[in-house]
């Protein structure tokens, strides 16, 4: 559905050819927000990128889909507002949520896709502040490219993207983080470890193609062994998938993001429940 680090194993994978070792051919397009499991759903992709909360939706509306692996186990966006309104606001990570929340009362926040995660992370920091998230915020859809440059003219006040792109205007002065469940102290803890992003297919594909899902899910868990085990070859990976990046930021995200990335694929009855709340 996008590129960012959230999607981490699938570029490692790919480029250390560990799926054409073991003799798949793997085209990756990307389809924004939930285009890409309907894109699995039916049937021109054999497998989608989505997170717990979008396939428990889809099994909801009778859409029977699997998670065959996960492989990050947090929420992977951040909040980000603009320097001037943070600064004037007084406010840390280490502020009451409900004091960190006045301070987007009223403002434009920028998201993805209306109703994606981004823009459920967005209502969820609402509601656990004390606000409505239908009536206290003004809600606008952008890339983050677009958000960045928004951001920096006051076009919006703010906006939710996943690492690395939440860095960018920290990074650049222009910005400041009012939440993360990835930093100390996390705003949800109560919703980490969940199964947040996996690889979905249809209820009845791994039946019958038992070898491809096989194939598949091996390709990811030895891409989640690399992270950890070759952080640094990872991060190079990685920057030539976001190139625009510097590799700074790439570290500082890369260090976030890996402490949330299992070695194991396998799912929890835990991890599931998490993943209901938040859907």
């Amino acid at each position: 559905p996008a590129v960012n680090l959230a999607f981490a194993p699938v570029f490692i994978a790919a480029d250390l050819g560990y799926w054409k070792e073991s003799g798949l051919a793997v085209k990756m397009p990307v389809i924004s927000g939930i285009g890409a499991i309907n894109a699995a759903l039916a049937g021109s992709a054999d497998f989608a990128i989505a997170t717990g909360q979008t396939v428990i939706r889809a099994n909801t509306r009778g859409q029977h889909a699997v998670v065959v692996v996960s492989f990050f186990t947090n929420l992977a966006h951040e909040l980000v507002v603009s320097k001037v309104i943070g600064e004037a606001a007084h406010v840390t990570l280490h502020s009451p949520i409900a004091q960190r929340a006045r301070v987007i009362k009223g403002k434009k926040i920028a998201v993805n896709a209306i109703n994606a995660i981004p823009h459920a992370y967005l209502k969820l920091f609402l509601r656990k502040g004390g606000l409505d998230p239908e009536r206290d915020v003004t809600v606008a859809v952008m890339t983050p490219d677009a958000s960045f440059a928004a951001l920096k003219s006051g076009a919006i006040d703010g906006f939710v993207q996943a690492l690395p792109y939440s860095l960018v205007p920290v990074r650049q002065g222009t910005g400041v983080i009012l939440s993360s469940n990835l930093r100390e102290p996390p705003d949800f803890p109560e919703l980490a470890p969940q199964v947040f992003n996996g690889v979905v297919t249809r209820a009845d594909e791994c039946g019958k193609k038992p070898t491809v899902c096989k194939r598949t899910v091996e390709g990811f868990q030895r891409a989640m062994d690399y992270m950890h085990d070759h952080p640094k070859e990872a991060m190079a990976i990685l920057h030539k998938r976001m190139p625009h990046e510097d590799m700074a930021t790439l570290e500082e995200s890369f260090t976030l993001m890996a402490k949330w990335t299992p070695r194991s694929g396998r799912m929890t009855e835990e991890g599931w429940a998490k993943a209901q709340e938040l859907a």
